[in-house]
């Protein structure tokens, strides 16, 4: 097997009328030929992972070389790691479709590392096999991004499910391929039902958290009715639209938003939690849920009433 030392450059040399425009792009954009080099032999490794196919190696060195001159390629930058970890474990994948499946996945990348999901996006996607076509990558790509939580993605998901072949969406939802319609439609009328998630009374789901155990928040949140959801949050001095599925949660920032009233403080004992805690709010949802504030949580709970509740 040929070296680590010489993949980058033997592909280099054998696609110059290739590489060549790109290298002189990046000059163009300031790129000296040392850090065009320093870059590209951090590539060894990523190469000698997609094996000796040329397409896939060319869309490495053509994403690589754009990174560098647009300064995002330091060893603090997203792109950078996805470069360097990400694509090794999607060789199937890139081997198939290298040049959808490379901008895909620094494009999709932004949005889960920056949510802290960038790892088990990745073993998600990489536990499925490569699509039969390339209009599949960016679709199974945002399926596997909702599947790990990202829920403001769970409308476009759920229709981008329905478009895959089911092998496909049941590797990425980690599912039984005869259950994949099933699942799809029910969890389409209930976002809180999952195959093999408790049916029961109790809390569903989490939002936010302290800002120094890796939340948003530095204030504890109340809750209030409005907004394109039903449910607001209003913490920091800010008022937001609380998404939430049984895979994730995510408070999207409401920059126009009329004066809400935060509900009377409900009675504790009603609720099917595991907390004791004074609860300073709670609004109902859809599918028999609410969502519960309490005076020392810096999360708000998704709590499944009893049918009583």
């Amino acid at each position: 097997m040929t070296s680590s030392t010489q993949g980058v450059a033997a592909l280099v040399r054998a696609h110059a009328a290739t590489v060549d425009p790109w290298l002189r792009e990046a000059a163009a954009w300031g790129v000296d030929a040392a850090t065009a080099r320093a870059a590209l032999t951090d590539l060894e490794p990523v190469l000698a992972a997609v094996g000796d196919d040329p397409r896939a190696g060319l869309a490495i060195v053509r994403a690589t070389l754009d990174l560098v001159a647009r300064g995002r390629w330091h060893t603090e930058a997203v792109p950078r790691t996805v470069v360097l970890r990400v694509l090794p474990r999607l060789s199937s994948w890139l081997r198939a479709w290298p040049d959808d499946v490379v901008p895909a996945v620094l494009a999709a990348s932004r949005g889960v590392a920056r949510s802290g999901l960038l790892d088990a996006w990745v073993a998600r996607v990489a536990a499925s096999d490569a699509p039969d076509q390339a209009a599949d990558v960016r679709p199974a790509l945002l399926v596997a991004a909702w599947r790990c939580g990202l829920v403001r993605y769970r409308e476009a998901a759920l229709d981008a499910a329905g478009s895959l072949p089911p092998p496909t969406v049941a590797a990425l939802l980690g599912v039984p391929c005869a259950t994949v319609t099933e699942t799809l439609e029910r969890h389409r009328s209930d976002r809180w039902w999952w195959p093999d998630r408790s049916a029961e009374p109790g809390v569903v789901q989490r939002v936010g958290g302290f800002v120094g155990w890796g939340g948003p928040w530095v204030q504890v949140p109340q809750v209030a009715a409005g907004g394109p959801t039903g449910w607001l949050a209003l913490v920091d001095g800010t008022v937001g639209a609380v998404v939430a599925d049984v895979h994730g949660s995510a408070v999207v920032g409401l920059a126009d938003h009329a004066e809400v009233t935060v509900p009377e403080r409900p009675d504790a004992r009603t609720l099917p939690v595991p907390w004791v805690d004074e609860v300073t709010g709670v609004v109902p949802g859809d599918q028999g849920v609410v969502l519960v504030a309490r005076a020392h949580s810096y999360a708000l709970d998704v709590v499944r009433l009893g049918r009583s509740g």
